[in-house]
């Protein structure tokens, strides 16, 4: 795995390294010829070799157009379960507080029975005061 990676990095070095070089156009007795060393006589003339275009990968494009629409739509839905999971919370919140509102009047309204009751069922209605608000206090902590 790492012959291939290796003599791929070597050829682009050897690759651009050639790239870079001069290009010499040597005039003699009527021939013209090309080389990468100057001429010993005759006319010289220096070419310029002109750097190879830019690749251009025209599916670069549409692969990141399709990446941001695979993350938007993840975006969107990990948004919407949020939302939903906020919602979920705060209705079970609103049930609670209502449950608790609920066991408070119980509470209430078994201490109100118990100071108004008689001698025979004062002890029942005191113990279901006490057992009103032991229930209360588990439930509800507050």
């Amino acid at each position: 795995m790492r012959t291939p990676f290796f003599l791929f990095a070597i050829c682009a070095c050897l690759a651009a390294h050639a790239g870079a070089q001069d290009v010499y156009k040597c005039v003699q007795d009527g021939q013209t010829s090309y080389s990468a060393t100057p001429c010993t006589g005759g006319q010289l003339q220096i070419l310029e070799v002109p750097s190879p275009p830019p690749a251009v990968d025209k599916g670069a494009a549409t692969r990141q157009e399709r990446v941001a629409s695979q993350m938007e739509a993840a975006r969107k839905k990990r948004e919407k379960r949020e939302d939903q999971a906020r919602e979920r919370a705060a209705k079970q919140l609103e049930a609670r507080h209502k449950h608790c509102a609920q066991l408070r009047l119980a509470q209430k309204w078994a201490a109100q029975d118990a100071v108004g009751a008689g001698d025979k069922s004062r002890d029942a209605a005191q113990l279901k005061a006490r057992r009103a608000g032991e229930r209360l206090a588990v439930e509800c902590l507050n």
